[in-house]
């Protein structure tokens, strides 16, 4: 059965569609993983994103290549509409991502995430969304806690990101967060420009995209990190990790020689 999880926050700003991007291509590339990304947020900021920069770079691949393809599938949708999607035993998905719209309220919200084997909300270090982003996070712990009295599987997590090392803020969100009781992953993903770059075609764990997108060996490590923990909390299959590690540090020996 596929496990299903959302990008979920009760502020807009969070770079949860963003963080959607940056997981789902190196998921689906370097760990092997089936991902469709069910896409419900009313700026659709990643079906833009594969309409209008990854459909002409697919195009450009295909003339060369006929066979290049998206690595994962991406689907506009209303939230009442996920759960046919789910319960379709021809969807045969290892994971489907659906993005929350950007604030986490109503109905259609709530009834979405109990669908969901685990939620992940986007922390941001800035003092006035701790206390809303705290909030939802208790929101969903009281959903936990009804779940678990159902015997339905059911998590949430906190997910840092925007981090900027040093920050005192930084600490002092983890410790927030450590002091309610909640659930956070220990990896993060930090303040990076190439993040806001992420693309529904290429991997940032690719050495050759993740350079043009201005990323460095950090952020890759950074991304599998991220990717390793998701995986151990979801019990996902894993594929081609150990591939893709060995690929990059071979491109990587090559560019240093060539370089020299």
């Amino acid at each position: 059965m596929s496990k299903v999880i959302s990008f979920a926050t009760q502020k807009g700003g969070s770079g949860k569609s963003t963080l959607a991007l940056v997981l789902a291509a190196p998921l689906a590339t370097e760990y092997g993983l089936k991902i469709a990304i069910l896409d419900c947020d009313y700026q659709q900021s990643i079906v833009k994103t594969r309409k209008q920069l990854d459909e002409p770079s697919l195009a450009i691949l295909q003339e060369t290549d006929p066979s290049a393809a998206y690595p994962y599938d991406v689907f506009p949708m209303a939230l009442k509409s996920i759960f046919d999607f789910i319960d379709n035993p021809e969807n045969d998905y290892d994971l489907i991502i659906i993005d929350i719209p950007g604030r986490a309220d109503g109905e259609d919200v709530f009834n979405a995430l109990t669908g969901c084997d685990a939620v992940i909300v986007p922390l941001v270090s800035d003092y006035l969304d701790r206390a809303s982003t705290a909030e939802f996070m208790g929101i969903l712990e009281a959903l936990k806690k009804a779940a678990d009295k159902a015997d339905v599987d059911f998590q949430y997590f906190g997910l840092a990101t925007k981090r900027i090392a040093g920050r005192r803020e930084e600490k002092e969100m983890d410790d927030y967060i450590d002091e309610l009781g909640l659930s956070r992953f220990q990896s993060y993903l930090s303040h990076r420009m190439a993040y806001t770059r992420a693309s529904t075609l290429h991997s940032l764990l690719t050495p050759a995209f993740r350079n043009y997108a201005g990323g460095t060996k950090d952020s890759s490590e950074e991304i599998r990190r991220v990717c390793d923990e998701l995986i151990e909390k979801l019990d996902l299959p894993r594929r081609k990790a150990e591939t893709a590690v060995e690929l990059e540090e071979a491109t990587d020996t090559t560019s240093q020689t060539e370089s020299k």
